[in-house]
């Protein structure tokens, strides 16, 4: 969600700058690529979210002059002084309602104190997909929320990065799996389908880029142990669009997503992926992935075994994958949360 709302903000500064002004509050420093951007910064002394959102935040923003204020990536505070100007909130996604035992508690009592207040207050609601929209509503049944609500997709994370090399002996034509170590990503349930494509024969590495996060169990050490698995941990961008260019496919039997940028983002370099039929993930993937019953180990072997072993499958994945990833692009998105500005402001 970082990234997203990095790049949000540069492709709205891009398409906007020529006729609005822009201020961008930022936590004590200007975000990476943006230090010459055409707009005023206000940053903040603090960099821990609570303190921000409590304590600086409703004093700067009553005190900015502006029309209208975009909340990207967490909600907006929960008391906002007298003056505030009209708000926009973007809720990527709501999992800590949908999949709550997928959620650290932390996260669950910050979003659930401030989102439903945030919701209410709100000029307008922006989500990045038709699933996203519908379990906002689902599990918000405030009155006039559904008018303020407007689907706003998302683009690449990986825009403009030139493709780096792989890691030291890495070669292509791996299983390439990408997201923070976690539940919501089903790294148990794919050791399983991997294990049986391993136990067939000529199963190629698996390769796990993301992060180590939270209540991973026996999910992490089964990854460092399990032959054939090599787990990089956080990459670099330009590492992480190597390893999209060369890998044979991407695994990535989500349970839950509110939008799915690793999926668009294998789609946009043409690599055929095999996702979870969950969330959001249809709706983003159309006909270019392979899609499969992500509770089902079964399934997700098969579906592997099926993306490796069918050439002409893979040719067309990549093909519509391109096709696809083309209509999602940062300077749409852009386009669609100013235009939600416009109307509050």
């Amino acid at each position: 969600m970082v990234t997203a709302s990095v790049e949000l903000a540069r492709a709205m500064l891009e398409e906007g700058g020529g006729e609005r002004r822009f201020t961008v509050f930022a936590s004590r420093g200007r975000p990476a690529g943006m230090e010459a951007a055409a707009a005023g910064f206000v940053l903040s002394p603090h960099r821990h979210e609570v303190l921000n959102k409590l304590r600086w935040l409703p004093v700067v923003e009553s005190q900015a002059g502006l029309e209208a204020i975009l909340y990207p990536y967490w909600p907006s505070p929960p008391r906002r002084r007298r003056g505030a100007p009209p708000a926009a909130v973007f809720i990527h996604d709501v999992a800590f309602q949908v999949r709550p035992r997928e959620v650290p508690w932390q996260q669950r009592l910050y979003l659930g104190s401030l989102l439903p207040n945030a919701l209410r207050q709100a000029g307008a609601v922006l989500v990045p997909s038709e699933s996203a929209r519908r379990d906002v509503l689902d599990h918000y049944p405030i009155a006039g929320l559904e008018g303020r609500l407007a689907v706003v997709p998302e683009g690449t994370s990986l825009h403009g990065v030139e493709p780096g090399p792989l890691p030291d002996g890495l070669r292509p034509g791996f299983l390439l799996a990408v997201g923070t170590i976690e539940p919501r990503k089903n790294y148990p349930r794919l050791l399983v389908a991997y294990r049986a494509l391993r136990r067939e024969g000529g199963a190629p590495p698996l390769v796990v880029a993301g992060r180590i996060g939270w209540a991973f169990g026996a999910a992490l050490h089964e990854l460092r142990a399990e032959p054939g698995v090599i787990l990089l941990g956080h990459v670099s961008d330009t590492t992480l669009a190597g390893l999209y260019r060369d890998a044979a496919a991407l695994a990535f039997p989500s349970l839950y997503e509110g939008f799915g940028l690793q999926l668009l983002d294998a789609m946009a370099a043409g690599l055929p992926a095999v996702a979870g039929r969950a969330g959001s993930l249809p709706e983003l993937a159309g006909d270019a992935a392979l899609l499969v019953d992500p509770l089902d180990s079964e399934a997700i072997a098969g579906g592997l075994r099926q993306v490796l072993g069918d050439t002409g499958l893979r040719r067309r994945l990549a093909s519509a994958g391109r096709r696809r990833a083309a209509l999602y692009t940062w300077a749409k998105a852009a386009c669609g949360t100013l235009s939600a500005l416009d109307r509050i402001a």
